[in-house]
């Protein structure tokens, strides 16, 4: 995922002397990656349940 590929670089610049601030980026691409994490599966099920009444109601 790309937000932990982030989060990764910017920790890989503090570790190697870079400012300590860059670590509010780091929690804020680690805090994304889980939100789409669990928002990703919710979105499907929603999908599949929208279809499958789609497909009852056309039947």
């Amino acid at each position: 995922m790309p937000y932990l590929y982030a989060a990764a670089i910017c920790t890989t610049i503090v570790n190697d002397g870079g400012p300590g601030w860059l670590y509010l980026l780091v929690l804020l691409f680690v805090w994304n990656a889980f939100e789409l994490l669990w928002i990703r599966p919710v979105t499907l099920l929603l999908m599949v349940g929208r279809t499958a009444r789609s497909r009852r109601t056309h039947a």
